[in-house]
């Protein structure tokens, strides 16, 4: 296991901090292989300059996600992006238009591959950026925020595809992920791609809703107080809320809740920040004709992702 203390945390003068909120809200989106003007040779089909993803594709596409994602998420005061593969294309993404909407902060957690990795823009500057990871696996982007003199940890992942089947990874992963969330000892979320969806019980080789045998390395619930002792609140499990869709992700005919947020039981003690909402953004122009992520088309130019962002919000009592 490594930690690594970098400097993740980039700043545009040009742009305003957020001041004192009564809200504070976290959005995770899987921003589908999102690669940046420069061949490195490391790029997959489709997205190299002999594909045609050149310096103008690539600026297309920017400008198509800073209006979306400024007309439709600029309510989040962090976003946890997946699939990014420099620090450009968040500087970029805020360049047109989101440090405008109070972006000012940016990094990237290189996954060390020379690919795609986890990044994040936030309006509220963090007090501690980190890199935690264990060999073999994707790099963990670890935020610390004081804010209203509480700590909020929040950790951006993004976890082993099922592609080529991944299980002993993920399993691997969530142990990992379990001891960061264990040793945090602050209101701790993390929010990513986790390619698990819990409410598939023996298929989600990774997490698993409480109540199943303790050798089973995370565990998480849609009811608040069940969190703690090790289980951690997923909104996405909350029948109390009323989501807009199925799931974030579509593969083959079936939804798929792969993109989460996990909650620590600080988020219902009852002093400082708590758990209120969590809700899919799904804009019709974020749809194919069967209403499932739309996702991006190096070719045309077209679409977006093939995940659709979710989004959870903590409120001061």
């Amino acid at each position: 296991m490594k930690i690594l203390f970098l400097t993740l945390l980039f700043f545009l003068s040009s742009c305003a901090p957020s001041q004192r909120t009564e809200t504070f809200t976290i959005t995770t989106y899987n921003a589908y292989a999102f690669f940046d003007a420069y061949d490195d040779g490391t790029e997959f089909d489709g997205f190299s300059h002999s594909d045609g993803y050149d310096g103008e594709r690539y600026e297309e596409r920017v400008r198509s996600m800073a209006i979306l994602i400024g007309r439709n998420l600029s309510s989040s005061d962090l976003i946890i992006f997946q699939e990014i593969e420099s620090k450009a294309v968040l500087k970029d993404l805020l360049d047109n238009g989101l440090s405008g909407k109070g972006f000012c902060y940016y990094g990237l957690a290189e996954s060390g591959d020379g690919q795609l990795s986890v990044g994040y823009i936030s309006k509220i500057k963090p007090s501690r950026t980190t890199v935690h990871s264990i060999p073999g696996h994707r790099s963990v982007l670890g935020l610390s925020f004081y804010i209203d003199e509480s700590l909020i940890t929040v950790y951006g992942l993004h976890f082993k595809s099922r592609l080529n089947d991944g299980n002993e990874e993920r399993i691997e992963e969530c142990s990992y992920l379990r001891t960061l969330l264990e040793e945090s000892g602050s209101l701790t979320i993390a929010s990513g791609d986790f390619n698990i969806d819990p409410s598939y019980g023996d298929e989600a080789m990774g997490i698993f809703s409480a109540g199943y045998p303790e050798e089973y390395p995370l565990y998480v619930s849609g009811i608040p107080d069940d969190a703690g002792r090790g289980v951690y609140f997923a909104p996405s499990l909350d029948n109390d809320i009323v989501l807009s869709e199925k799931g974030t992700h579509s593969y083959q005919g079936e939804w798929f809740f792969y993109d989460m947020h996990l909650l620590s039981e600080e988020c219902w003690d009852g002093l400082g920040w708590e758990y209120d909402t969590a809700w899919i953004t799904a804009l019709p122009e974020m749809k194919d004709e069967l209403g499932r992520p739309l996702c991006y088309d190096p070719s045309t130019g077209r679409g977006y992702s093939d995940h659709f962002p979710f989004t959870v919000r903590l409120v001061k009592r």
